[in-house]
This record gives C-alpha cells, structure tokens and sequence, in this order.
C-alpha cells in the first residue's frame, strides 16, 4: 500500500511538495507543480501546507535516571551532589521501578517526535547493573515496533576488576555500547584507558561524558582522541557535553577542536543539563554552561543536542522533546541566524540518526519516520514550538498530538475582529 503526503512545507524548499511512502521508505519527493501519476490503492493526505521534518533521534539520554525528582533534590544544583543523590538513591530501587520510569520516558520520547534514541545507563554496583539491564530489555522489547531503542553501560569512575567484569557482562547481555566519565576518576588516564580496552576486546562502540566541568583544566579531550587513533576507532567515539572548552582560551580550544575533527570524534552539546548545572559558583555573569556548538559546526565536526536528564536530581525540568532542546541551544550557543536555525533541526534528527546508524532525512530512500508540524512558516518552527504533532514510524501513524484551546466566546469575537 502506497501512501501519498500532498502539499507539504520542508525546510528549505520554496515550493510544497508531494511524498510517496512505500514498504515504510520514501519513494519519492516532488513538485507540486509535477503531474500525480494516477494509481490504485494510494492513501492521499493532503497537509495543507504544514512543515514535514525527518523524525529526531536522542542520542544522549538518561532513562534510568529519568522522573526520579522530586524524589530525589539537588539542593545546591551542581552535577557532584546530583551524582551523589543518585548513588544514595540506586539501593531503593528495582526492575519494576526502573521499567515503569523507563518507560514514561520513552512515551514522552515518541510523542514529541523522537523515533529513536540512546539511552545512558549507570554501571556502580552488580546490584543495580541487573536490575537496569532487565528493564532496559523490557522496554526495548515492549516499544520496538514504535522506536529504536539503544544502551550504553557507564563504568564506574574507579573501576575495580569485579566491576569491570560486571560491565563486561552488561555487554554480553545485551548492551550494546559502552561509556563512562572519566574526568570525573581520581585516575582519568587510567579509567580512560580501561574503557577503550574493554570497547576493543568487545568490539563495542564508545560514548563518553567529557569534561564536564566549568574548570578549564578539565581536559580529557586531547587523550580520547590520542586512544581513538592508536585504536583506529575513528568514527566509532561520541564525546557528550565537553563544555570545559568555553572556560578555555580560544587558541587552545581551536587546537583540541582541530584534533577531534581529525579523529573523527563526534560531539554531542546537552543544553539543558549543562545550562542547569554548570556555573553554579560564578559571580557576577553566570556562564552559559554549553560547549563550543558554532566552532564546531564552523569546522565542520558532528554535533548533535540531546536531551540528557528529565526530572531528575541532575535537570528536574524537560519532557523528552529535542524541539525545546533545540531552541535552548539556539539560546545558549546564539544559533540564531536562518541558516543556524535549520542547522538546529538536522541536529536532532538528521545528524543523531546517521551517528545511531539510522536513515533519518527527507529525501528517496530513507525511512518514512517524521514528524508533521502544526506550522507552515519553517522559520517559526523553534519560535511556536507547537504541541500539535503527528509523529509517523515506518510509513504509519503511530501518535497524533493535538491542541485545544478554547477562548471565552466574546474574547473570540474579539479575535476574530483583528
């Protein structure tokens, strides 16, 4: 069964086009102007004109983490008592807990527009490794015909050889990649050094939280790139929220900058953890918190935005929707220009999903997962951030979100007179 999209807005593009979806694929995209070939059984919708984006994928999340606040506070707001709260709270709890916040996310996940994602899990104890692998294996297996699901194990910071060989059996069981902190070790090199041999003995691909740190000699930046080229792993490393560099001098940030494009490192910016945790003891101007996001796409390294943390002792506000992610790093990066904006939107759909091996975009060939916006100025699109949404999985609905709103009738009036 063939489906046929008429008339909708993409992002660049002057003219409404017309989609053809078949066996889940885009099979075509043209000018309105161009003839219709005429065929049976084809589903025609016509958008009226409504923006068509590819669907987004969150490379960077927390779901074990995930709706844990208020249940857990971070009193002073920094990411040391967010860790620390979090550790204190993992004995209480449990698979089933873990599958039940899991899951929430992953609904709220889909209902903004997200049709896969990565999610970070905590590695500290042998305890909670088994409880998170088991939940993870739920819900990816309860949600697979809605979204791609992925995992990274996150070793401990001082990682034991019993530790380590709970990781390695995290990876046996299902895991699919492997991450930590490293910056965070009281032996960085070290911790950095075990990780990357546990990725090459178990041919897992690397996704790191970096340098997260408002101090500017936090810099494990240099040293993952060194161990990505010694295990040509170019191409197979993610490094998250690095935002270390913008507390450095522009000359030393260029030259890190310059490394991790010729290593191929790609980079993920998490506006609204970092904007939330980092610069908690400034005085006077208060630091963005983000990373170097215009330098890096001037040089033209992968950057992505995720959402990271949501309702947690780490960022107790988001809902798993990367549009206001992405208007967030418009914010804190100052990506305000036309072309910025639509840079913003392939860096939570297209850039995420090629990194997680998807076929994220809008041209023939890739998968049919998109979201339809209740907008037809692509320019507006950050701007109303609209909750009104249809989010598409494999050529078919699988969410429509809509907006009520409903005025006083003399107010109506009123509106309808301007």
């Amino acid at each position: 069964m063939k489906t046929l999209l008429q008339n909708a807005q993409l992002i660049g593009k002057n003219e409404l086009r017309n989609i053809t979806i078949e066996d889940g694929v885009i099979q075509s995209i043209q000018s309105v102007k161009l003839p219709i070939k005429q065929e049976e059984n084809v589903v025609t919708i016509n958008l009226e004109g409504k923006v068509i984006l590819p669907a987004f994928a969150d490379i960077h999340m927390h779901l074990d983490k995930a709706f844990t606040y208020p249940s857990i506070q971070n009193k002073s707001g920094t990411l040391s008592e967010a860790i620390r709260r979090f550790q204190d709270y993992q004995p209480s709890i449990n698979s089933e807990v873990l599958e039940l916040n899991m899951g929430k996310g992953i609904y709220s996940a889909i209902r903004h527009g997200t049709t896969a994602l990565r999610t970070h899990l905590d590695g500290e104890s042998s305890e909670y490794i088994k409880h998170v692998v088991e939940a993870y294996h739920a819900v990816k297996s309860k949600f697979s015909d809605y979204i791609h699901i992925e995992a990274v194990i996150m070793c401990p910071f001082n990682m034991t050889l019993e530790m380590e060989k709970d990781i390695r059996w995290a990876l046996n069981n299902g895991i699919e990649h492997i991450g930590g902190a490293p910056h965070l070790s009281e032996h960085p090199q070290k911790n950095l050094e075990r990780i990357f041999d546990i990725a090459i003995s178990e041919n897992a691909d690397i996704d790191l939280h970096v340098d997260e740190s408002d101090d500017p000699q936090v810099n494990t930046l240099p040293d993952i790139c060194k161990l990505t080229d010694e295990a040509n792993y170019n191409g197979r490393v993610i490094a998250g929220h690095c935002t270390s560099l913008s507390a450095m001098d522009k000359e030393q940030a260029h030259e890190i900058l310059q490394g991790v494009k010729e290593s191929k490192v790609s980079i993920v910016t998490l506006p609204g953890a970092n904007m939330y945790l980092q610069g908690r003891n400034d005085q006077g101007i208060i630091r963005r918190g983000l990373t170097r996001v215009k330098e890096m796409i001037e040089l033209d390294i992968p950057v992505t935005i995720g959402s990271d943390n949501i309702q947690d002792p780490f960022h107790p506000y988001g809902k798993a929707d990367l549009l206001q992610m992405a208007l967030l790093g418009s914010y804190g990066a100052q990506l305000t220009s036309e072309m910025h904006m639509n840079k913003l939107i392939d860096m939570i759909s297209i850039i995420p999903g090629r990194l997680l091996k998807r076929k994220h975009g809008l041209t023939p060939g890739c998968l049919a997962d998109f979201v339809i916006l209740e907008v037809r100025d692509p320019r507006l699109i950050l701007a109303e951030q609209t909750p009104a949404r249809e989010i598409w999985r494999n050529g078919r609905k699988i969410c429509k979100v809509t907006e009520v709103v409903e005025f006083d009738p003399l107010l109506s009036a009123k509106m309808i007179s301007i």
